[in-house]
């Protein structure tokens, strides 16, 4: 008998771990689904226990998460499958969220947070939401200590970093605080070298660089990057930054970056030289800028208006006349909107 040398009093406790290692390896997709099953399949499903065995096991599954503008200039949150190349609707951040700009997003323990921005009229908030995947619900987090929009964000060590920006009078920020993930508290710091208006961040090498946000047909030349040893930031000016002109991810230890300044161009960061290189073009009719990039294991998702994606191999990548060789993954019906933010959660 399989279970013969196990105690009669642990069967029940045996077959609640043989259950949890099935269902841990259900497809992501059908986890909404195995939520309805029973009260504990549903508790199951919803903790972070549940999550940390599947990434124990190899099998999380990173989904695309794109916040998006339509004709209305309202809000609105879409999650890519890669496995199914099917995009969903989320929940609708709340109503006084809906309009705002410059905001910043990121991803920190499997969940989403959006913070500050401010509406055309409006000055800018302190705000943080929350989204919550494993529940599929917005709340409010922590807010940051002072209020402000445009400003770089990233995530480095656990925390979030946000920095920068314009805050609630005309006169720019040099302020930059931390969130905290064991307290729930920011901290605030203030370096005369941050200014406002910030655009792209990158984590590379242990340290957060930020560049500013210059219109994407001139190059911007300043930059800045986080010296963690003194907890200051300081100005930067080489070939990288120089040429920094797009939204850029990380796979492994590789950089790249998405340069729309005359069509959309990918590339690479050679750190050893500090400048970019050239693996290849999009075709612009394949896919419309303002996009937007994220990388699920080895393949980089590249997102366009209307959330149509291309998806780009980086084991096999392949030029064809020119042009990297792409799949596609289908938008939304008869839709024009502008991408804002692209960000990646592991289940």
């Amino acid at each position: 008998m399989l279970f013969g040398a196990v105690p009669a009093r642990d069967w029940n406790l045996l077959e609640d771990d043989l259950s949890l290692l099935c269902l841990a390896r259900v497809p992501r997709r059908y986890h909404n689904l195995l939520r309805t099953v029973c009260k504990r399949w549903k508790e199951c499903g919803s903790s972070e226990l549940f999550y940390s065995l599947r990434k124990i096991l190899g099998v999380v599954e990173g989904w695309v998460y794109v916040l998006s503008r339509d004709k209305s200039e309202c809000l609105r949150w879409h999650v890519l499958d890669p496995l199914a190349k099917r995009w969903m609707q989320l929940p609708n951040m709340p109503d006084g969220c809906l309009r705002r700009y410059g905001m910043a997003c990121e991803v920190l323990d499997m969940q989403l947070f959006v913070m500050g921005g401010c509406g055309k009229y409006e000055n800018p908030t302190n705000e943080v939401l929350r989204y919550d995947p494993l529940r599929n619900i917005w709340r409010e987090a922590p807010c940051m200590e002072t209020p402000r929009c445009y400003f770089g964000s990233g995530v480095f060590n656990g925390q979030i970093y946000a920095i920068g920006g314009m805050g609630s009078t005309s006169g720019a920020l040099t302020s930059w605080e931390v969130y905290d993930k064991k307290s729930k508290q920011w901290s605030s710091y203030d370096d005369p070298n941050i200014v406002s208006d910030l655009g792209e961040s990158l984590v590379l090498d242990g340290r957060i660089y930020v560049r500013h946000a210059c219109p994407s047909f001139i190059p911007p030349s300043c930059a800045w990057v986080h010296n963690p040893e003194q907890n200051t930031w300081d100005t930067i000016d080489n070939e990288m930054m120089q040429r920094w002109c797009g939204p850029a991810t990380a796979v492994g230890d590789d950089i790249y970056m998405l340069d729309q300044t005359l069509g959309i161009k990918l590339m690479l960061l050679d750190k050893e030289t500090n400048s970019w290189n050239s693996v290849g073009r999009l075709s612009t009719h394949s896919i419309r800028p303002t996009c937007r990039i994220a990388a699920v294991g080895n393949s980089l998702y590249v997102v366009g208006r209307g959330l149509k994606a291309l998806v780009l191999n980086l084991e096999k990548v392949q030029n064809h006349r020119g042009l990297l060789v792409t799949s596609s993954i289908n938008g939304l019906e008869c839709s024009d909107e502008i991408i804002v933010s692209c960000n990646i959660i592991e289940l």
